[in-house]
């Protein structure tokens, strides 16, 4: 079996796995947390190059911006393909206010803009508000894995 190398979402360290652990909920060598993050990581331009030049599994990355009212749609649905693909890829959200320079260098043109990398390099980019199903299916042709939706839990009244 193949190694993956996946930094932590809490405390950014290295670590290896190998692949079929992944499906097991591994912790991090140092601080113990779930390695495969539920939800997307918060990400400043040095946390999203520690993720893109260190993890071997691909990296989905959310460019938003607060006034975008598209941005604030799709936050929900990242969230929930985030919990779905969670040991297919890592998901980063940049804000691009706040991290200009990094936003700038990927010339965004429309917000949100969802660029997935692999290797760390950009292999392909999705722009503006899509539906659901549409970034559903867009993220297992390129993953190149099929993922049932997760379904929530009822919430008791």
């Amino acid at each position: 079996m193949s190694d993956h190398v996946i930094v932590c979402a809490h405390c950014h360290s290295i670590n290896r796995v190998e692949q079929n652990e992944l499906i097991n909920h591994p912790t991090c060598v140092d601080c113990a947390e779930l390695l495969l993050s539920k939800s997307p990581i918060e990400a400043d331009e040095a946390l999203f190059n520690r993720f893109i030049i260190n993890s071997t599994l691909p990296v989905i990355v959310n460019f938003w911006g607060a006034w975008s009212g598209k941005s604030l749609e799709m936050a929900e649905i990242f969230t929930s393909l985030a919990d779905t693909f969670k040991q297919d890829a890592v998901f980063l959200r940049v804000n691009s206010q706040q991290e200009q320079v990094l936003a700038n260098s990927y010339k965004l043109i429309d917000f949100p803009t969802f660029i997935l990398f692999q290797s760390g390099a950009e292999y392909r980019r999705l722009q503006g508000a899509v539906s659901e199903r549409d970034f559903h299916l867009w993220l297992e042709r390129y993953l190149r894995v099929k993922r049932k939706k997760l379904i929530p839990h009822p919430s008791s009244v």
